[in-house]
């Protein structure tokens, strides 16, 4: 009996620990149009671009509301001032090539592209 419910406390602590560690599942939104294959290609851009915004600009941008991540919405008018770096001078002198090169800003920016806006979801 002692060995069942050791069993079962694992199993419970397991649970729990895999639900905790889940990141939030993040949706694009492609065009009907896109092809299986293009749409493949486009998912791994936007998650590399994901991963580039978690690890440079999420501490600033991103919100928690009730618990949940907000990740902004940003344009495509406002990438292009990220991509320039002359969006303001905090970032002209927290972004610098050396930290995100323009090909990560453009990863960046496909993830903002086609990540599935707040207010649809």
């Amino acid at each position: 009996m002692l060995k069942k419910q050791f069993i079962l406390i694992i199993i419970v602590c397991i649970f729990f620990a895999a639900a905790c560690s889940t990141q939030q599942k993040i949706v694009y939104d492609f065009p009907a149009a896109m092809t299986p294959e293009i749409k493949s290609g486009y998912l791994k851009i936007c998650e590399q671009g994901r991963v580039l915004y978690e690890k440079n600009c999420a501490r600033c941008h991103t919100t928690i509301l009730k618990g949940k991540k907000i990740i902004p919405d940003f344009t495509e008018e406002k990438m292009s001032g990220y991509a320039i770096r002359v969006s303001n001078k905090k970032h002209e002198d927290n972004l610098p090539d050396s930290l995100v090169t323009a090909e990560e800003l453009g990863y960046i920016a496909n993830f903002f592209a086609y990540k599935k806006k707040n207010n649809s979801r």
